[in-house]
Order: structure tokens, then sequence, then C-alpha cells
């Protein structure tokens, strides 16, 4: 092997490292740091009879967190019996949504196959083991072996025979429940906790909103769903509600928090060996850089480590230019991975550029007295459905953080924005210049200034920002190739005939209270009490459109399943 390849293998192994999915079950105890109330209120929201939603960006230890909690039920005789299962396998079903016709209800008994087979492993892994386990398979007709087969030959996208496609018809909502109670019931435990991992499911709508119901039917007085989310692209089922159906629990720690640097600095004591060894000011400076992430931290932190540059100050320069530009590649890829998102992709990355480059020049006169200003704030009314779309796109790649909201001065609130750490350091916000890392350190150690910056959007990013903001164009219906040009009128691959834009954007333009289908007074309701909630614009960039529906006094589940229905239906059939 070639130094340069082993250099590879050494990364690779380092980054895979500092991912929950790889660190073997039995070391997770000695390498987890149990430090600060959010690491206690998470494993307490996971263990509890709720259904909960946890949500944060790549990194921030939701999956380590769940496979804790699953340690903490194991072997705590008091706590509930806990199923841990990972979904992040769930795209390499995706092409069965163009190739099959029963794509959705492949995906379903997909889903059930892996509830049951992580039960089984928890069963045997349990302390002690449920000897019964199998027994309790063979009863509900769910041979574990048959189980995996199923699961595999769908995650390999080849075909199912008579036998396994009778056996995938027979994966049932209620026999599955019935699985998890017997399994609970035999390890004596009050109730179950289903730990739900990589369920984002992002890349494939049609897919989240089945899984989500799924969700939401397997909750019983017995069975407690716990379910790993991302906050921007995750887009809810018209049957699911945050709010409603589920809590939704953050699990990204602000670089302002009183406790931010007890836990990252206790999570890099029990993961990284040899942390001693490194300056004390790289460590303070990297935490920060890490903007929550204890993934990016320990990555960073090995990155030093590694070494290969003349001096402490040469290294975390370099290391937070290439963790900057890794987030942002990540973040651009929203776009391709979702192709609808490109335009609100490109304006988040011109929207928190532009805010770093204000937070710089709002430093100058802050560090003079001894202060610090990390948030940008901007009115809660100007937070139009498109804009609110594109930040929240910005927090699932972790590249800002929602601070939360702030009144100043009569009813005007502001919600806070704080730009990634790396950004500010990379610019010399804290020293004005490229200072040393003892300026850069002093100037992030002064305390936080009570307000955000408060300059006006326009002022940050240009006065037509936000009526830029939209949409993708669409795919051809025949060949889902994406059209090149607002009139363009046939497809530039297929030359099959496209809807004609204008009618694109004119269905996009309808007024929600001229949709046929809905009735006076819902149309009513709708304009008196959703001000954002205009046109069908607003309606599709919204990641839950239900929630805000139900906010509308009068609007139970199933009047919003049905308004939610007859707007859907009302784009297929304007652009069909």
């Amino acid at each position: 092997m070639t130094t340069q390849a082993t250099a590879s293998a050494d990364e690779l192994s380092a980054t895979l490292q500092q991912r929950a999915d790889y660190i073997p079950l039995e070391d997770l105890l000695s390498e987890t740091a149990s430090t600060g109330s959010l690491f206690s209120t998470i494993i307490s929201e996971l263990t509890n009879r709720a259904l909960r939603t946890i949500v944060g960006p790549r990194g921030c230890g939701k999956t380590h967190m769940m496979r804790f909690a699953w340690l903490n039920c194991r072997d705590a005789a008091s706590k509930p019996f806990a199923v841990f299962s990972s979904f992040q396998r769930y795209f390499r079903l995706e092409p069965l949504l163009s190739s099959n016709a029963g794509a959705t209800q492949l995906f379903h008994s997909w889903v059930l196959a892996r509830v049951l087979i992580s039960a089984h492993e928890s069963a045997q892994a349990w302390t002690p083991a449920i000897s019964s386990a199998d027994k309790v398979f063979e009863e509900q007709g769910y041979p574990p072996d048959k189980l995996h087969a199923l699961a595999a030959r769908l995650e390999r996208n080849q075909p199912l025979d008579d036998a396994l496609n009778a056996f995938s018809d027979s994966l049932s909502i209620d026999r599955t429940k019935s699985v998890i109670d017997k399994l609970r019931e035999t390890a004596e435990r009050k109730y179950t906790v289903l730990l739900l991992d990589d369920a984002a499911m992002t890349l494939t709508p049609d897919y989240l909103v089945e899984f989500l119901d799924i969700v939401r039917s397997l909750k019983s007085a017995t069975i407690a769903p716990k379910v790993s989310v991302y906050p921007g692209t995750t887009e809810a089922s018209p049957r699911f509600h945050q709010g409603q159906d589920a809590t939704a629990i953050p699990a990204w720690i602000s670089v302002e928090n009183d406790e931010y640097d007890a836990i990252m600095g206790d999570i890099a004591s029990v993961r990284v060996k040899g942390l001693e060894a490194i300056p004390e000011e790289v460590t303070a400076l990297l935490r920060f850089a890490a903007f929550g992430i204890p993934r990016a931290y320990l990555t960073m932190l090995e990155d030093y480590q590694r070494g290969g540059f003349k001096t402490a100050q040469q290294g975390f320069n370099r290391i937070i230019v290439d963790h900057l530009s890794a987030r942002l590649a990540e973040f651009r890829t929203l776009g391709k991975k979702i192709p609808k998102l490109e335009i609100l992709v490109a304006a988040g990355e011109t929207f928190v550029g532009n805010v770093a480059k204000e937070l710089k020049d709002y430093n100058v006169q802050l560090l003079a007295r001894g202060e610090k200003g990390l948030a940008y704030g901007i009115r809660v009314d100007e937070l139009v459905p498109l804009l609110e779309r594109t930040l929240n796109l910005l927090i699932e790649a972790g590249l800002i953080y929602n601070d939360g909201d702030v009144k100043h001065g009569g009813n005007r609130i502001y919600r806070k924005y704080i730009p990634h750490t790396t950004l500010l350091l990379s610019n010399g916000t804290f020293t004005g210049h490229k200072g040393s890392l003892k300026e850069s350190l002093d100037g992030i150690r002064n305390k936080s200034t009570k307000h955000p910056l408060r300059k006006s959007l326009e002022s940050v990013v240009g006065e037509n920002f936000v009526a830029g903001l939209n949409l993708a164009l669409p795919k051809c219906a025949n060949c889902s190739e994406r059209r090149l040009t607002d009139n363009q009128r046939f497809c530039h691959n297929c030359a099959h005939q496209l809807v004609d834009a204008s009618t694109f954007n004119l269905c996009l333009d309808t007024s929600i209270t001229e949709v046929p289908g809905l009735t006076d007074w819902q149309r009513k309701q709708i304009k008196d009490n959703l001000p954002f909630f205009k046109t069908i614009r607003d309606y599709l960039a919204k990641q839950d459109p239900a929630a805000e529906l139900l906010t509308v006094s009068g609007f139970g589940k199933s009047r919003t399943a049905r308004i939610v229905d007859v707007l859907n239906s009302f784009v297929d059939d304007y652009l069909s």
C-alpha cells in the first residue's frame, strides 16, 4: 500500500470513528459524555411514553444519543423495553418509485420488516436475553430469516418471488405491534420505545409521508416511537403534525449556551486520545468553530493531530477553511438532491455569507467595549414562507443556528440567527483583522451583547432577495428532465410538449381562496387567520402546511387532511 493510500485509509478510519454508527455498542458507554442538561433532557425524552421527533443537523449526536438510550434501557430494570432501528438504506428503494406501481406498499413492508428485525436483535441482546423471541416471531408468521430475506431483496432492487410477495403482503401494523408487546411482556417492562434513526428520508418525499404514517400508527399505550429528523428538508405528512402527533426536541446546542464549553470539552476528553498534547488555545478555538456539532469538533481535533503544518496558527487556519468549505459543499448538494430547492439553496449561501460580513462590521464597535455579537435578527413579520424555508435549509446543513425570538421596542419581535462560527473566525470578526490565536480567543471570550444585529434584511442581502426566492421550474412529465427556461415549450431532452411555464407560474400564484373544492367558510378562515398563506406558492413553500392549517380554530385533523388533499389535487390537475 502506498503512503498516500495509507493516509487515505487513516482519514477514513478517523472519520468513521467519529460516527456513532461505527462505535461498538459496548464501547458507547465509556465514550459518552453525559455532561449538561441537553443530554439528560434528550435521554429523558427518548425513554418516556410520548411520541417524539429528535431534530438536528447531521453530526449533532442524534444517533449517538439513541444508541445510548437503548443501552440505558437494557441495563436498567426501571426503564422501558427498547428497539433501535436505522433506516439509512431507504434510498436504495427509490428506484421502485419509477419501476413498480406498488412501490409505496413495498416500502411499507420494508419499514415493518426493519422494525421487526431490530426487535428480534434487541430481544437477543437484552439482559437477560429473551429466549422465547423466535417462538414469538414464528407464532405471528414472521420468522426472522424471512424478514432478513425480504429486506435484503428490496434493498438490492431484486424481484420478489411469489412466496416473498405473499410474505410482504402479510406484514401489518397490528401484528408488528403484537410482536413488540409480547417481547416487552417477556422482558417485564411496562412499555416499549422504538428508536427510529435516519428517518428524515429527504430524498424520497413519497416514502417520507408513508413512513410518518407508519410511525403514527405504531404509537399505542405501550409503544412510543422516537424519530430522528432534519430541520430543513423533512416535509411532514398531511396526517402527521408536529405539535399535535409529536413534539420536536432539539438536539443541537448553541455556542451561546452556558454549558457549551463543558459539554464539548467532555465529549473530546472521552473520544480523543492525546487531547492534552494539543495547545489549549487551539482546542478552545476549534471547540467554538465546531458550532455545536460534536462530530465536527472531533474531526477537526483529529485533523490537527495529523499535523502537516509549520505552526499552530497555520494548522488552525487551514482546518477551519477546509471545514467551512466542506459544510458549504454539503449544503449545495441539497439543491441537487431535491431539485425544487435549487434556488433556495443558492439564496441561502448568499444570505449566510452576507450576514457574516455584516457581523464583522458590527463587532468593530462591540470589541472596543469588551463585547461580541454573534446573532443577526430578522423581524418575524418578514419571515414569509419561502424565506423561512431557505433559513430552515441552512439550519439543516448546520450553517446557521436559530437562537429564538427576542422582543425589542413595542411589538417588534426579532428571530435571532447565528451564522456558522467558522465564517466569523475566517473573516476576522473577533479581531478586526487576521489576528493571532490569542487575539481570536480573547475576542470570542468577550461577553455577548444583549441585542442581535438589527439591520434591515434589504440592506444585508439586497432589496430583490426575497422577491427572487422561488421553487425551481418543473420537470418534463415524460422524461423527468428539468426545463431550462420559463418560456420553454418542448423538452430539450425528449421533445415532449411541456406545460407552458407561464401556466406553472399562474398555478403557483393562484390565490388559495380561489381553489375549487374549498367551502366559503374554509376560505374565510384561511384568509383571516393565515396572512402568509395567500397563494399556492406559499402553500408549497411550507414544510408542514397541515400544521399551519391546524392552528386555525375549527380546523381539526379530518378537515385539515381534506383541505390538504384539495390543494394537492388542484396542483396535480392544474399541471397535468
